[in-house]
């Protein structure tokens, strides 16, 4: 409405002005711009009631002139030939912002930002999810490469062969924040697969992963691909979310469907084995491809998804992580059988980690007679990979992710003509009865379904082999009992001959001397032994059958296995002499702990009476000053031994209880921050996700020794980088652990050594003798640190590794240990 005032009996109306009248508090600047808009003269004495009327009143004059101003500027730009839906939609919000009986929720800009780094808090896990969403649009095949990346500043491209997104599924799914898209459509359309991305976190994954994002997408059905490129760095604070524009544009097809992802000026470094632990984070959802030998013809699923991980290096592409790396290679022996033509059996065994070369047993139809032929079965083929979880063997890194997919996974598959019979191979399914022969524990070797990895193939041109009428198994007869009873057999010889190589029990009924096997006849006989008792396994109640033949051959083979043991009885030794250093040196530490106690006190009394004695005199007295440096220095000490007094009286008490992750972490940098401030390293403020992160029942000092440890390794990384010190611990709960995160911006662990760091007298910082220990540079290694660390870890189930560092950080070792139970907490009151 217009403002009216009354003057001389004529009503006026005052329109047209603006919202610049608020930044004016001079009197004399109002009036003249009052003037300039109205056109009212000083001598005027309407324009001194107007003008009054403009002072008592301006809030609600300028309000008034800007809605009349919005409103112009929206109708020019409606009737203008090309629409500016940009500044439309900025208008558009401003109008509704002048609302007085309503008001609207707004959005920052910057809470892009914020939730790229709160929902997805690591690299790992962005990429992750990115790869979920390819399975989610029903690729079959993806393919990661990693530019120039071991820097922060790369490149990452992600590329599948899924069903891609029309300009609908892009604008109103990928660009809307928090889309419902997975919650009305919980499987995918082509192979129905449940649903693996979390529902809205992709668009952050890209927006925590770099700076820039160009998406590339394309469907079956349409004749061009649309081009989407997005800088995450025009979502800045204090701005407009929906008026951020970003540029979308038809383009030719590059293939036939799928879509590719560019993120540019990536935040984070990328190691080689950053980049395996995406792979490990998505093992669940990978199909496994079998290296095929060209003369088996396997149908290949439709439903496969592959997974391909490279580094691109100046050009020059690696791969990184595929099936072959990260499982496959991981398999103690590869066991490959057949039945030929003629119907005999053989089983091979190939193995790089056991150095066999190429080992062929012969698997006879009669029990008697390894060369007897099987008489109803031909053009049977296997191919398996074996693994056993033992540390030696699969290393910590890559051992819980592939336990966990041969649980899911694992077993021997069957293949009839190429195509799958189901359900020989599923989980639960047990038609070799290999779980059924670990529960009896006549074998002790591993081989249960979850050690095997594997398929069997069936030519069957004459139909020997018949499925059921609901294509649920084959039609059991002599043939499919004979086919059973090979694998079976051809499997658990090759295990038991790997058995007999590593030296170790075959058998329950094996005998072992006090000298631990190291008599290499009573290994024969246990051999001898062992065989009897695989017969009875193989045949269940058929007769006991002969294999003094394999005797004699497996006596041949046995050289080696003295000199492994002593190899192993070496490693024992090194073991028990690193537990008694330890001993001793922890014995050293109390006493010296317990001496140094009594000293302490006499010197901090000499202090105080020397600054008693001194304060008498002149303020400027030199020597008061150097007596109240040393007094501050001494507290330094003081406080720095007094996290040791606290963790040596702590051992005084056996008793374990669960322990608060918070608690630990701030009492440890209560007690460090006066030495780091010595050596100009900042500790800051801990992260906790959680008020209480209770573990399990642990020891104080254990929690010690590992911050200690790590806190060392931190100062010499960072005295080596030579720059100012930044460490930071993370705390939190996660998937029913515990975890701490413990970062420096020191050197950084060398690429390849990331699971060395954790043996036994590894070190890069010893010196000769203690004499060669400079004052500047005090802290020397004796390569027992990080062994104590994953020693106190492994005890409890836990597990530590070096992973990703954030941006401003080089390294970052991570310790997860299982939480605290409920019934813990409640025995213990907490």
């Amino acid at each position: 409405m217009n403002l009216v005032v009354m003057c001389r009996g004529r009503g006026q109306s005052v329109s047209g002005l603006n919202l610049s009248w608020k930044s004016a508090s001079n009197g004399s600047f109002c009036s003249f711009i009052f003037m300039a808009l109205t056109g009212y003269k000083k001598n005027d004495v309407e324009y001194l009631l107007y003008f009054n009327f403009y002072l008592n009143n301006k809030e609600l004059v300028g309000k008034k002139m800007n809605v009349d101003e919005l409103k112009k500027q929206l109708l020019e730009c409606l009737e203008a030939e090309e629409l500016d839906n940009s500044q439309i939609l900025s208008l558009t919000h401003k109008l509704a912002n002048t609302d007085e009986s309503k008001v609207r929720f707004s959005v920052d800009a910057g809470v892009i930002d914020r939730l790229g780094q709160e929902l997805v808090a690591r690299q790992e896990t962005a990429v992750s999810e990115l790869v979920k969403n390819s399975y989610d649009a029903d690729a079959q095949n993806v393919t990661l490469e990693f530019c120039d990346s071991k820097d922060i500043g790369g490149t990452l491209i992600i590329e599948d062969d899924g069903q891609g997104m029309s300009r609908e599924e892009l604008v109103h799914g990928f660009m809307r924040v928090s889309s419902t898209s997975k919650i009305h459509e919980p499987r995918s359309p082509i192979f129905n697969r449940q649903r693996a991305g979390q529902k809205g976190i992709g668009r952050f994954s890209v927006q925590r992963l770099g700076r820039k994002l160009t998406i590339i997408t394309q469907i079956k059905n349409n004749d061009n691909a649309l081009k989407l490129v997005i800088n995450w760095d025009d979502y800045n604070r204090d701005g407009n979310l929906f008026t951020v524009e970003n540029t979308l544009e038809v383009i030719p097809k590059i293939k036939e469907k799928g879509t590719i992802l560019t993120i540019e000026r990536l935040r984070d470094r990328w190691s080689s084995a950053s980049i395996q632990r995406v792979y490990r984070y998505v093992s669940d959802i990978i199909t496994p491809i079998f290296p095929m030998d060209d003369t088996l013809e396997i149908e290949e699923e439709k439903d496969k998804f592959v997974v391909d991980f490279l580094e691109v290096n100046q050009g020059r592409k690696q791969k990184i992580a595929d099936n072959n790396i990260m499982l496959y290679q991981h398999a103690v022996a590869v066991l490959s059988g057949e039945i030929d033509e003629a119907g005999c059996g053989w089983v091979n065994i190939q193995s790089k980690k056991l150095k066999i070369t190429n080992e062929k047993l012969q698997i006879g139809y009669g029990q008697d007679d390894n060369q007897s032929i099987f008489p109803n079965i031909r053009g049977v083929k296997f191919k398996v990979f074996y693994f056993i979880f033992e540390s030696s063997l699969i290393s910590k890194l890559h051992s819980t992710s592939i336990r966990s997919r041969l649980a899911r996974e694992g077993g021997i598959k069957l293949y009839r003509n190429g195509f799958r019979v189901l359900p020989y191979g599923e989980q639960g399914d047990d038609w070799l009865r290999l779980d059924e022969s670990v529960r009896r524990r006549v074998i002790l070797i591993p081989h249960g379904n979850n050690n095997f990895y594997g398929f069997v193939e069936l030519a069957d041109p004459e139909n020997i082999f018949n499925e059921t009428s609901s294509r649920e198994g084959l039609i059991d007869n002599a043939s499919v009992r004979e086919l059973k009873n090979f694998v079976h057999r051809a499997l658990v010889t090759a295990v038991a001959r790997i058995g007999a190589l590593r030296g170790t029990k075959v058998v329950a009924s094996q005998k072992k001397d006090g000298n631990a096997w190291n008599d290499v006849e009573l290994r024969i006989r246990n051999i001898a032994l062992s065989l009897e008792e695989l017969d009875k396994e193989f045949e269940g109640e058929e007769k006991k059958a002969s294999r003094r033949r394999a005797v004699k051959k497996l006596k041949k083979d046995l050289s080696g296995l003295k000199a492994a043991h002593e190899e192993e009885v070496k490693k024992i030794i090194q073991e028990r002499a690193m537990l008694r250093v330890l001993s001793s040196v922890g014995i050293t530490v109390s006493q010296f702990i317990h001496e140094i106690k009594y000293y302490m006190d006499n010197i901090q009394s000499d202090i105080n009476f020397l600054i008693r004695e001194l304060s008498h005199s002149d303020d400027q007295n030199p020597y008061l000053k150097r007596v109240e440096i040393l007094k501050k220095n001494f507290e330094s000490f003081h406080n720095y031994t007094a996290y040791f007094n606290t963790v040596v009286s702590a051992n005084l008490v056996r008793e374990l209880a669960p322990l608060n992750i918070r608690n630990v972490v701030n009492s440890f940098i209560s007690s460090m921050q006066h030495d780091a401030k010595r050596l100009d390293i900042e500790i800051l403020t801990p992260k906790f996700n959680n008020i209480f992160l209770f573990t399990k029942s642990m020891h104080p000092s254990e929690w010690s020794s590992i911050l200690f440890n790590f806190y060392t390794n931190s100062k010499k990384a960072i005295a080596r980088q030579g720059v100012d010190g930044k460490i930071l611990i993370e705390c939190g709960e996660e998937d029913g652990r515990i975890y701490l995160e413990f970062s420096d911006n020191g050197d950084g662990i060398k690429e390849g050594n990331e699971e060395l760091i954790f043996n036994e007298f590894f070190t890069t910082t010893a010196v000769i003798s203690l004499d060669a220990i400079e004052a500047s540079n005090e802290v020397v290694g004796t390569g027992l640190g990080l062994k104590i660390v994953k020693d106190i870890v492994k005890s409890h189930r836990g597990s530590v590794e070096v992973v990703s560092a954030k941006a401003e950080f080089s390294t970052c070792i991570r310790v997860e240990v299982p939480k605290a139970s409920e019934k813990e907490l409640t025995d213990y009151g907490l």
